[in-house]
């Protein structure tokens, strides 16, 4: 150690305070599964992707139990997947248009993906994908 650097035997160890940058490394996200809820429970501190699935009820406001303490720039996936009856889906106070609109509803048996960025002012999730694949 030298300086604040890590090193072993000439080979520089990132640290959580250094600004090393990293190659061919994976980022493995963090997903949280589960199944229907009106208002999921969700920690963005916990959570990259939120996948639910048989979705039996409208969601009436995925804001309501949205927890965390995102930063600016912050990724967050929805992937959600009705029981085979299209629903309905209200985004509600955190979660904003952006260059895609909000999806309001499911589409049949379809995974619907959905793909947010927080904001640069940290005050919303702003949509920038939405689709229903497969």
């Amino acid at each position: 150690s030298a300086a604040g650097v890590l090193a072993v035997e000439g080979v520089v160890i990132p640290s959580i305070s250094s600004t090393n940058t990293l190659t061919n490394k994976r980022v493995t996200a963090r997903v949280l599964p589960f199944t229907s809820s009106a208002t999921p429970t969700a920690n963005t501190d916990n959570a990259d992707v939120i996948y639910i699935t048989a979705l039996a009820a409208a969601i009436t406001n995925m804001s309501t139990n949205l927890t965390g303490t995102p930063a600016a720039g912050d990724q967050l996936e929805y992937w959600i997947v009705d029981n085979a009856t299209p629903r309905a889906i209200s985004w509600g106070a955190s979660f904003t248009a952006g260059a895609a609109a909000l999806p309001t509803t499911t589409t049949t048996s379809k995974p619907l993906h959905v793909y947010f960025e927080r904001d640069p002012a940290n005050t919303s999730w702003f949509c920038q994908y939405s689709a229903s694949d497969l």
